[in-house]
């Protein structure tokens, strides 16, 4: 019988530390925001340290937070070593943001936001990614145009208060029928509140439509 050297089945495929690094740190953050464009970028290691043997495979230790330069360790149990590592984050989302001047009191429309692109994790406050969770709501303070709208600037706009006597609207095909109704809850614009109707009794659900006015045929 002949022996013939075999290389460990344990070897790492031939890729540099910060490469692994990389590929790591871009999944942990991808599951951490998977609706933005994750870029990580590892600052350069010496070659020596770069090409390092690991004859088992390297773990890579980070806890993600919300810093834009982060550090992580990359660990070798055989031969047993550790190489420190900095890198950048960026996570590119569109992100929802005045498309003029909006004084105190607007009620926020269509026109009011739109998306841009930013790398969010330089964002220092909460923002929206979807322009739609702030139509109907009021500006708390003056914001100036192409600005970050955060929830802090906006309250919901109530429309309809829980007890308040409502018109609930139904239409069908080209006729409309108006019905009084009393609210079970607080509503804004766009959102579903249970109504029950005054004449039959039944609760009916419908969308926020205007001031006082309930529609069953929303769509």
């Amino acid at each position: 019988m002949f022996a013939l050297p075999v290389k460990s089945a344990l070897a790492e495929a031939p890729s540099s530390v910060s490469q692994k690094a990389q590929q790591q740190l871009e999944k942990q953050y991808q599951i951490i925001n998977p609706m933005a464009r994750t870029i990580v970028k590892v600052k350069p290691l010496a070659k020596a340290l770069d090409q390092r043997r690991c004859d088992s495979p390297i773990t890579i230790i980070h806890k993600p937070g919300r810093a834009n330069r982060i550090s992580a360790k990359a660990v070798c149990d055989h031969p047993a070593w550790t190489i420190f590592i900095s890198a950048t984050v960026e996570q590119w989302q569109p992100v929802a943001i005045t498309s003029r001047a909006l004084s105190k009191g607007t009620i926020l429309g269509d026109s009011d936001v739109y998306l841009k692109t930013f790398d969010t994790r330089r964002l220092t406050s909460p923002y929206f990614t979807n322009p739609g969770e702030l139509i109907g709501r009021e500006l708390k303070r003056s914001i100036v145009a192409n600005q970050v709208i955060s929830p802090s600037q906006v309250e919901k706009k109530l429309l309809i208060r829980k007890g308040d006597v409502v018109y609930i609207q139904a239409n069908k095909g080209p006729m409309s029928v108006r019905m009084t109704g009393t609210a079970q809850q607080d509503g804004s614009l766009g959102e579903q509140i249970p109504v029950i109707n005054n004449r039959s009794g039944k609760k009916v659900y419908g969308y926020v439509k205007s001031q006082g006015v309930v529609s069953v045929s929303h769509h």
